[in-house]
């Protein structure tokens, strides 16, 4: 059965690229979609074409698919992963089908209050991972209430700091096509493994999984 994540909010490209090779060097067959405007998670592949279906290393992407195109894809289970990159928007009926969400966002208000606004089934697992530049008070109190409004289970909603190290690493990717896990921040690396562990469903008690993170197999 193809499992389907989606990911919602702010630029993410890098976040979705290290969940998508870890998988990958799990043995899984993993398609990344690109629904943003500006097409950020496909260059971060060389001479990407949009609209067709290219393999990168090894893995799998397809910018501005057609309607029915995913579908058909989930149905035919040509992949065992496929993970959807979502701007600030829903509008696109393929957000419908995935099994989980990610919200990846910045703290700002008109961000946040777009992301509670928006209308999804309650059956959908929702995680809410923020990137923080500053920490305030009143920002945390608000963050609290968002979380409860779009119930999402506290220990699904993460923050890291959001600072130059996390920018360089991201342009690197896009300018070197490279993804780095060693220049990853430690609690980055934290959350992307707390979600492959919920997208592969390990048990709870199961608290250890081999996962190819050493050097030169993730970037």
């Amino acid at each position: 059965m193809t499992k389907v994540i989606g990911f919602i909010g702010s630029d993410k490209y890098d976040f979705i690229s290290y969940i998508g090779k870890i998988l990958s060097g799990l043995g899984k067959k993993v398609l990344l979609v690109d629904y943003t405007a500006l097409r950020s998670l496909m260059s971060t592949i060389p001479d990407y074409i949009d609209s067709r279906t290219m393999q990168y290393k090894e893995l799998f992407y397809l910018g501005n698919p057609g309607i029915g195109e995913i579908e058909e894809m989930i149905q035919n289970e040509e992949y065992d992963f496929i993970l959807m990159d979502f701007d600030y928007s829903v509008m696109r009926r393929d957000a419908f089908l995935c099994h989980k969400l990610v919200f990846i966002t910045d703290v700002q208000r008109h961000h946040l209050e777009v992301l509670e606004s928006m209308k999804l089934s309650k059956n959908i697992q929702k995680y809410l991972v923020l990137k923080m530049e500053y920490r305030n008070r009143k920002a945390s109190a608000y963050l609290k209430q968002i979380r409860k409004n779009m119930e999402i289970q506290e220990e699904r909603c993460f923050y890291y700091t959001w600072g130059d190290r996390e920018r360089r690493n991201q342009l690197r990717s896009q300018y070197y096509y490279e993804i780095s896990w060693k220049r990853c921040s430690s609690t980055t690396k934290k959350i992307i493994l707390y979600l492959v562990h919920e997208f592969l469903e390990v048990p709870k008690n199961q608290n250890s999984l081999s996962i190819p993170i050493q050097a030169g197999q993730v970037g």
